[in-house]
């Protein structure tokens, strides 16, 4: 059923979304010009050193880079914060390296750049009456890419199939619940979306519409017809599904986020979902099943690496792991927890972004707990949300 909207869109979304469209007829090629520019590392950067695609924030400007060690290698500016950075397979010879800018949910830009330089290549001003969730996969072809979406009419969640070049939508089907944000490719063309249970819109922010309501699940579509294979769902209404990873063995991990308005509630609360084939289900904490000081019910993103699916517990300051039958691991601290990535062939360690430094921890997961066998890179600003590791 369409859920009611507020009608009257703030003037401010609308000037915001006209200017978007004017850059876009320029180019892009006037954007950047007087805004202040991240610290770049110097020319002649080895290409084997670590090397992270993210976005991040300078003095009220958002940015979208490549970080390294010793800064920047590029660093482009932004219309509004990115959410997912999503490297593009390319679809015709020749093609430049290139990556998908999701904007962050309620977005209203896509955009490509040149991973090799920051180029930009295309910007996308979003359709009217739709606002983007925040992730984006692309097919396994190269042809298209499919976005997370909410219809600012209905209030109800789409998926968006998109030209892998010029980003304008071919087609969308529904996403089966309201608010969907993370989605993935599943074997014979299926895609698994996570719908978070959560509207937000630009006339009012990020503010969430509709917690009363909420009703987040996992649904796995085909990506063809649209059509809705499965549905799973928690019992607790107040889990936010948000993030998702899978393990080599089909076993597929969600990062939870709790809305619950008791904060007690949002303290005790899980932080992961596993879905095999015994169906959704939350995990323990450890032993004493207590959630480490400050979590406040929130899961930054999560990874599979090492053989342990980790979470980032952002506001706990923590990195945790459980294994495949969520089983507790173990944690690092590691302030403002955010992005993950796997490192190395077969994922055997992973990385991870902080408010003040990055963390890299190497193959195995004997490391839990023993700072010496981890590295710790210094940040000049935090990495926002999520990132992928280009090389290392």
């Amino acid at each position: 059923m369409p859920m009611a909207i507020d009608p009257a869109p703030d003037a401010q979304s609308l000037t915001r979304r006209q200017t978007l469209g004017t850059l876009a007829s320029m180019g892009f090629a006037a954007w950047g010009a007087g805004l202040p520019c991240a610290s770049l590392a110097k020319p002649g950067a080895r290409a084997t050193e670590t090397q992270v695609l993210t976005a991040w924030q300078d003095r009220g400007q958002a940015y979208a880079g490549v970080w390294t060690p010793q800064g920047a290698r590029w660093a482009t500016a932004l219309p509004d914060r990115a959410h997912q950075l999503l490297p593009l397979t390319a679809s015709r010879a020749g093609q430049a390296p290139e990556a998908l800018v999701v904007a962050r949910r309620p977005g209203e830009y896509l955009a490509r750049v040149d991973t090799r330089n920051g180029r930009l290549l295309h910007l996308h001003p979003m359709e009217p009456d739709r606002y983007l969730g925040g992730h984006a996969v692309q097919s396994p072809d190269g042809k298209f890419i499919f976005t997370t979406e909410s219809d600012g009419d209905t209030g109800q969640g789409v998926i968006a199939q998109r030209h892998a070049g010029s980003l304008e939508t071919i087609r969308e089907f529904p996403s089966g619940g309201i608010g969907p944000h993370a989605l993935m490719w599943q074997p014979g063309g299926q895609l698994i979306v996570a719908n978070g249970g959560i509207l937000t819109l630009p006339e009012t922010g990020r503010r969430k519409r509709n917690l009363p309501q909420m009703a987040s699940n996992l649904t796995r579509l085909d990506s063809t017809s649209g059509r809705i294979g499965a549905q799973f769902a928690l019992n607790d209404p107040y889990l936010s599904l948000r993030h998702l990873a899978l393990a080599p063995d089909g076993t597929l991990a969600v990062a939870l986020q709790a809305e619950h308005s008791d904060p007690a509630l949002r303290q005790a609360a899980p932080a992961l979902a596993l879905l095999s084939s015994d169906g959704l289900h939350t995990v323990a904490w450890l032993a004493d099943d207590a959630a480490p000081d400050g979590w406040q019910g929130y899961a930054g993103d999560v990874c599979w690496a090492g053989g342990t699916f980790w979470v980032s517990a952002t506001y706990a300051g923590q990195v945790m792991g459980w294994s495949t039958a969520g089983e507790w691991r173990g944690m690092l601290p590691l302030a403002g927890a955010g992005a993950l990535m796997p490192v190395g062939i077969g994922a055997d360690g992973f990385m991870a972004g902080g408010s003040r430094e990055a963390l890299a921890a190497p193959t195995g997961t004997s490391a839990i707990g023993s700072a010496s066998h981890h590295k710790r890179y210094r940040l000049a600003r935090g990495w926002d949300n999520h990132g992928t590791l280009l090389s290392i």
